[in-house]
């Protein structure tokens, strides 16, 4: 009976040892943890090269067959240079037409201006002759019926005048209309004409004579190489460590020559799944990270849309 008291006393006591040692290793290894965070001094993040402006579609606003192509891809391009041509049909000829009825229109009102000249001495002519019977009448030297003649006369053609003046501001309306429907169609033709929105390099294009366009169709890029700036994604782990300002030493992936440095200039206020910058589908959905973007300090002759590895100095 002993021997059995004496076996459950020390098997007690065993567990017991046991529980202490385990209860006094947690604390041990969060100050572990807590230690290595603190004398982490630098981040790794995986980056690509992007543009710091958005990309400018080469697309055109109206229907038509593209008659010719000016530019190749790797071009540079200015802002508002001519890229591709379309096939008008017969928008020059509406133009020709429009232009002939406003042609007209100005010779019409050209001679209504004329016609109201004449009227106008012609008015004064009837006015002095009104005036000069009226005063004969007044002195019995001329009779009431040719001086009352003479001021129907006269009243007539202020009607006359009258007339003409409205007819010539109903022509300056028809010329005006007329002219602004040239520039209805002339603005149609600039339509023809697909112009660069932006400076940059043409990427991505795809424009061929005689293809059929509308203006849902993409037909290129345009990218403004300059001033890149990188993109790159933070483990979550260290989303907090990351401000704004922080040092970048940022490498191609693979390679460690020729550094280049830079400065977190964005970081995102939400945490994202990884992108495809990680090469493996586990490795993607690992984790989530914070994306952040970083100003190259010098001229980087990384192309767009290169993986680079940047190292964020932490102290």
């Amino acid at each position: 009976m002993n021997k059995i008291t004496n076996r459950i006393a020390i098997t007690i006591a065993i567990v017991m040892m046991t529980m202490a040692c385990t209860s006094d290793k947690k604390p041990k290894t969060s100050h572990t943890n807590k230690q290595i965070l603190q004398d982490i001094t630098e981040i790794k993040a995986i980056g690509k090269i992007i543009p710091s402006e958005d990309w400018a579609i080469i697309a055109s606003t109206t229907a038509a067959i593209i008659k010719q192509v000016l530019i190749k891809e790797g071009d540079t391009v200015q802002a508002g240079e001519l890229l591709v041509l379309l096939d008008k049909g017969n928008i020059t000829l509406d133009i020709e037409q429009e232009q002939t009825k406003l042609n007209a229109a100005v010779t019409e009102n050209r001679t209504t201006v004329e016609d109201i000249e004449k009227a106008n001495l012609n008015l004064k002519e009837l006015q002095a002759k009104y005036e000069t019977s009226k005063r004969l009448f007044a002195q019995n030297a001329e009779s009431k019926e040719v001086m009352e003649t003479d001021l129907t006369s006269w009243r007539q053609q202020e009607l006359t005048l009258k007339g003409l003046q409205e007819k010539r501001r109903a022509q300056q309306i028809k010329e005006h209309e007329q002219y602004l429907q040239i520039q209805k169609i002339q603005n149609q033709e600039n339509d023809f004409n697909i112009k660069a929105r932006k400076s940059g390099i043409i990427m991505d294009l795809t424009a061929k004579v005689g293809q059929s366009v509308g203006n849902a169709n993409e037909l290129g890029k345009i990218v403004n190489v300059s001033n890149p700036i990188i993109e790159a994604e933070v483990d979550e782990l260290f989303a907090q460590d990351v401000k704004i300002g922080q040092s970048v030493t940022i490498l191609p992936v693979g390679r460690k020559d020729n550094p280049t440095t830079g400065q977190i200039f964005y970081i995102s206020p939400i945490l994202s799944n990884k992108s495809i910058l990680y090469e493996t589908a586990n490795e993607g959905e690992d984790r989530r990270v914070r994306k952040i973007k970083i100003q190259v300090n010098n001229n980087n002759q990384l192309p767009i849309n290169a993986k680079v590895e940047c190292t964020i100095k932490m102290k």
